[in-house]
């Protein structure tokens, strides 16, 4: 049988063009083409010396699209630019060592921001930046930090003062150790010679007393808390029945499934994460979400009255999706809280059998993550104890009978929830999962960010928004290249 030449020492008769190695429909030639048309002056450089600094907008596609395949090392993509061929191409045949991509992508703090922006604005003249129905959500992120390195904050204080008794006996053994060779050997050392078991504790402490330092500036002195050596500012979140040290990332997402509003937060509930969202997604985009959906983690009377003051129509249910229209109460046998009617003009509520319950006391309902004002209104002492419908009404043996509670934002959670039992209002809710559910997925699965590589929470916030940046870029090709391919073809 007969075979092609093959020879692996072969020379090209004419210099290769390495504009060939390239597909005209690759995506990489798309995403480098998108690059050139950005504004990269915004774009820091690390510093370098003894020779000229490689070109911004090389660094910046060789880091998109490692974002883009998965691969977010700088030393995978030091080693990619030698043995990738896409990542040689974008890079011209140049090769910036994992220093050089590391740096670049801590430099530039400020760029992502701007540069997120400027695809957004991109996406926008593409037709795909449409604030019909924007979704919001939240996913936990595994941060860079072991299990194993968190310990309660109680237990790290008690741990620094052990590590210091320890570094006083290790510089007292080792002192009466210098004293006894001198006596015995004479005085050959310099004497100020730390033992590898001092500098260790030392080291210990030094890092346990700024891991205190830092929580106690932001005013944390819960002794439960948890914290990690590695990471402080990571947490334990709660995600699919297991705990993992992780950050909160934020996403708003369009129909169109471009994302308009990323963040991490370091508090694993979303309820304080809507009010930002707003803020930022009218501020890069200059225009108010259509309509709002987001799950029951962000519900709350204050989320509710601030989106109707911001002209936003939010769909936020009070409780889990398979809940919604339904009351799911403990005791379903029992009068509930919208059987009892609110009179305004006295201040008072009407129970079914016709009673008064006036406010009684205020309470102030502090959660660790929210607070609310609340005022409890019961009837007067002995009535529920004689009314003839109290088996309908409570179980409780308190003397002073059913209470009701009621904070400042009654109306506003009576309007969400007449809105989501409307046909449409449920229409626009269902549109929340096939949003952003499939962009997590994207972003985890396809990208395989599974983990932040930076640590802190700073660190966390930026290499978020590079994954955003990319996920919309890569939205952008598709569309280009699907139109491309419907495009009649020239003879």
């Amino acid at each position: 049988m007969a075979f092609r030449p093959y020879d692996q020492s072969q020379t090209f008769v004419l210099p290769p063009s390495l504009d060939e190695w390239i597909g005209r429909d690759h995506p990489a030639r798309v995403l480098s083409e998108i690059v050139d048309r950005l504004d990269v002056s915004c774009v820091r450089l690390p510093k370098e010396r003894g020779r000229r600094a490689y070109h911004p907008g090389m660094l910046l596609k060789v880091l998109l699209w490692g974002y883009a395949t998965g691969v977010r090392a700088s030393r995978k993509i030091e080693a990619r630019l030698c043995s990738d061929l896409v990542h040689m191409w974008l890079a011209g045949m140049e090769r910036p060592d994992f220093r050089t991509i590391c740096l670049f992508r801590r430099a530039n703090v400020q760029a992502i921001d701007e540069l997120f922006v400027q695809v957004l604005m991109v996406a926008k003249g593409m037709g795909l930046l449409r604030l019909g129905v924007v979704a919001l959500d939240g996913t936990k992120v595994r941060a860079n930090a072991g299990t194993g390195s968190f310990k309660k904050l109680g237990s790290l204080r008690e741990e620094v003062e052990e590590f210091r008794r320890e570094v006083r006996k290790i510089g007292e053994e080792a002192e009466a150790i210098d004293q006894a060779e001198d006596e015995r050997f004479g005085s050959e050392r310099r004497g100020d010679e730390l033992p590898a078991e001092l500098e260790k504790a030392e080291e210990r402490v030094r890092r346990i007393e700024r891991v205190l330092t830092e929580l106690r500036e932001q005013g944390e002195n819960d002794t439960e808390v948890q914290v990690s050596l590695t990471d402080p500012e990571a947490r334990f979140m709660h995600r699919l029945g297991s705990a993992l040290p992780a950050y909160n990332a934020q996403a708003a997402v369009t129909e169109d499934q471009i994302i308009v509003y990323a963040d991490v937060t370091r508090e694993p509930v979303d309820v304080n994460q809507l009010v930002p969202a707003l803020e930022k997604i009218e501020e890069v985009t200059g225009e108010k979400p259509g309509h709002l959906v987001a799950d029951a983690g962000y519900a709350g009377g204050e989320n509710f009255k601030e989106a109707e003051q911001r002209g936003v129509d939010a769909y936020i249910p009070e409780e889990q999706e398979r809940h919604i229209g339904k009351k799911a109460r403990r005791n379903p046998e029992l009068y509930g809280k919208e059987d009892f009617r609110y009179d305004d003009t006295r201040d008072c509520y009407i129970c079914p059998a016709g009673r008064e319950l006036l406010p009684c006391a205020r309470n102030r309902v502090k959660g660790k993550y929210s607070e609310r004002e609340v005022v409890i209104y019961r009837a007067d002492r002995g009535v529920c104890a004689r009314c003839e419908q109290k088996d309908k009404c409570t179980k409780t043996k308190d003397p002073l009978g059913r209470a009701v509670s009621r904070d400042g934002y009654e109306q506003e959670r009576a309007r969400m929830r007449d809105k989501l039992k409307t046909e449409t209002g449920r229409k626009i809710y269902a549109k929340r999962k096939c949003l952003v559910e499939p962009v997590f997925g994207q972003i985890k699965g396809a990208e395989r960010f599974l983990q932040f590589l930076l640590r802190g929470w700073e660190g966390a916030r930026r290499e978020w928004k590079w994954a955003a940046v990319v996920h919309n870029l890569l939205k952008i090709i598709r569309k280009i290249l699907a139109e491309d391919a419907r495009a009649p073809q020239s003879a």
